[in-house]
């Protein structure tokens, strides 16, 4: 019997997760007091267009062609954005110093312009048939994805000096999170009604545990607004977030966690989502952006990285969808990470803590690769 074609989420799941070990432990080093030259802007861009970069590659490739019926991306072509991602992931977080700021920009560009290069005629294609809000959102997440990384790389940027226009908060907001709850509002119903039929409910039933969740209209189109709002417009950010957050927590009803949640892996997807809501709130009040910045990234996109991660290999490989021993320790270790980091973002509490929660993400990841490593590496 041949082996199953190449699917994306073999090759960028585990490059994301080996990415984490790797830039956290460094940076986990550095804070620590040993000097290897990073700033906290290469952290930053190496967790959002390396790490959860990594992760968005996976489960894209992988799931936007089915979901458009197109043609899935060939091995050629994920190797060759795998070596082009490898590439950028270098040039973010030791270019800065041996890179001219426009060779830089470059190459951290090379795979999303690639990817959005290849995802243009899909949505073209898919749209003309019948609109879908995910479809047309996707194109849009990826092109925030170059503009981000190419002023990320270029900064300081003497036109945008004084205006609090930062690369990282179009990567942080009109890419990953945009990306993140489009590619829920498309998924989420179908998992929680499987999830709820598995438990003996019929999906779309009324009464009972019946799970009747939907995707509610104008949710896709007024959440992109407000994060590329939010992101050229950092001085009026609070408005921006009271937005975001009245858009998530109507679709999130629309969704409805209960009954599916009591499905552990349909219930640390709500977690995540709690995390966006915490951090938009925190915003809201005027927190410290680091509050924000990693109640939405390590709290939120982390805890949906991890139980999207785990639900794709599972279910890929013929594995009971479940979230399993293993998956558990990763989820609360990674929950830990996100309290302890806001925490020190909201309070104070030194260097130690910033190091402890580098190292409880570290070990989530850790974990990660020793559970689903050798299930991805198994094909046939």
């Amino acid at each position: 019997m041949s082996a199953k074609p190449l699917e994306a989420w073999r090759l960028f799941f585990p490059t994301a997760a080996a990415l984490a070990v790797v830039g956290l432990v460094a940076w986990g080093v550095q804070l620590a007091g040993i000097p290897l030259g990073l700033l906290p802007s290469d952290h930053a861009g190496f967790m959002v267009w390396g790490v959860f970069g990594s992760g968005i590659f996976g489960f894209l490739l992988t799931a936007y062609p089915r979901q458009n019926d197109a043609a899935m991306p060939t091995a050629t072509l994920l190797w060759g954005l795998l070596a082009a991602q490898l590439l950028s992931v270098a040039a973010l977080l030791l270019g800065r110093s041996v890179l001219p700021p426009e060779l830089r920009a470059v190459l951290v560009a090379l795979p999303w312009v690639a990817t959005l290069g290849w995802v243009l005629p899909v949505a073209r294609a898919s749209l003309k048939r019948r609109w879908d809000d995910t479809t047309a959102a996707i194109p849009l997440a990826l092109a925030a994805a170059v503009v981000g990384v190419v002023l990320h790389a270029l900064e300081p940027i003497p036109l945008l000096a004084g205006t609090g226009v930062r690369g990282i908060s179009f990567g942080v907001g009109p890419f990953v999170v945009l990306v993140a709850l489009a590619v829920l509002d498309r998924v989420l119903p179908f998992f929680s009604a499987r999830a709820v039929a598995n438990a003996g409910a019929t999906p779309g039933a009324t009464g009972g545990d019946a799970y009747t969740g939907r995707r509610t209209p104008w949710f896709l189109g007024p959440l992109a607004a407000l994060l590329w709002a939010k992101a050229l417009f950092p001085a009026h950010a609070a408005w921006f977030a009271a937005g975001l957050l009245v858009v998530l927590l109507r679709q999130w009803w629309g969704w409805r966690p209960w009954p599916a949640a009591r499905t552990p892996m349909i219930a640390v997807i709500h977690v995540g989502l709690g995390w966006m809501a915490l951090a938009w709130f925190a915003d809201l009040l005027g927190a410290p952006a680091t509050v924000g910045t990693h109640a939405l990234l390590v709290g939120g996109i982390g805890t949906l990285l991890f139980g999207i991660s785990m639900r794709v290999v599972r279910g890929h490989s013929n594995l009971p969808v479940v979230l399993g021993r293993a998956g558990a320790v990763v989820m609360v270790l990674a929950q830990l990470a996100a309290a302890l980091r806001v925490w020190v973002g909201w309070a104070g509490g030194g260097t130690a803590l910033y190091v402890a929660s580098a190292a409880l993400l570290v070990a989530a990841f850790g974990v990660w690769l020793v559970r689903f490593g050798p299930v991805v590496a198994r094909r046939g």
